[in-house]
């Protein structure tokens, strides 16, 4: 980590005691750093090869007994995945009659509240409960569970026909609507997709594959309070999306 302190990184997150930083160096791939923000000490770092398919943990003096190297190896495979064609998406991936349903939107919206609402109300299953990892197989996008799951602590390894995107946001009162204009959808959905914004190949392949994604499931934007009614509206329009009841 030392070595690397004159280079200038290409993303770098402070995130309560600790900065985690990330550099590209020509040739050797990606190291990715962890210290404390207040004595610079360094407490993990990791190297990615050029190909996005091999990490390999270079040191942990954490003292987490690897909790702390197994937490951040969830965002380091992000990338990796994306390089095999599969999105990573903040938000919940539920289940519900055999058909999956992501509700996506910025933490602290009411995400989890409304998820667990689909579980208690109408049996839904929750995959996990901060991340959908899609991927299309035979031609059809599918959510996948993680064993990572941020602070929900809820995750299944399950996999699930995805069938509908929710935008979630809060309102004065329950109202779900599709979004038609794929422009719109895009731009409401690009914020909660994962990607390593720095690397301009993976950024040219999210933008593919999250076209592509949008083009095969619908989107609908719920604006709602935290309240079952809620669920109810989100029924209603994914029964008109289905032809189903929910």
């Amino acid at each position: 980590m030392r070595q690397l302190s004159l280079e200038r990184p290409v993303w770098e997150e402070k995130k309560g005691f600790f900065l985690w930083q990330a550099w590209a160096l020509p040739e050797k791939g990606v190291f990715w750093g962890c210290t404390r923000r207040a004595s610079g000490e360094s407490l993990l770092s990791y190297r990615i090869d050029r190909a996005w398919s091999e990490i390999v943990l270079l040191e942990d003096h954490s003292g987490s007994g690897g909790q702390m190297a197994f937490e951040f190896l969830g965002r380091l495979l992000i990338p990796c995945m994306l390089k095999k064609n599969r999105l990573t998406l903040h938000g919940v991936l539920l289940e519900h009659q055999g058909r999956g349903i992501i509700l996506s939107a910025p933490s602290g919206t009411g995400k989890t509240t409304h998820a667990r609402m689909w579980r208690d109300d109408r049996n839904a299953l929750i995959i996990n409960g901060d991340r959908a990892a899609c991927a299309k197989t035979e031609g059809v996008w599918t959510g996948y569970g993680l064993p990572w799951s941020g602070t929900s602590g809820e995750q299944i390894n399950r996999r699930v026909p995805v069938s509908a995107l929710v935008v979630l946001e809060r309102g004065d009162r329950n109202e779900a609507v599709r979004v038609t204009d794929p422009l719109e959808a895009f731009f409401a959905v690009l914020p909660q997709v994962q990607y390593p914004s720095w690397d301009k190949d993976l950024s040219g392949k999210v933008m593919d594959l999250l076209e592509d994604f949008l083009r095969s499931v619908p989107v609908i934007r719920l604006r709602c309070l935290p309240e079952p009614a809620a669920v109810d509206v989100l029924a209603e329009a994914l029964e008109a999306l289905s032809g189903k009841g929910v």
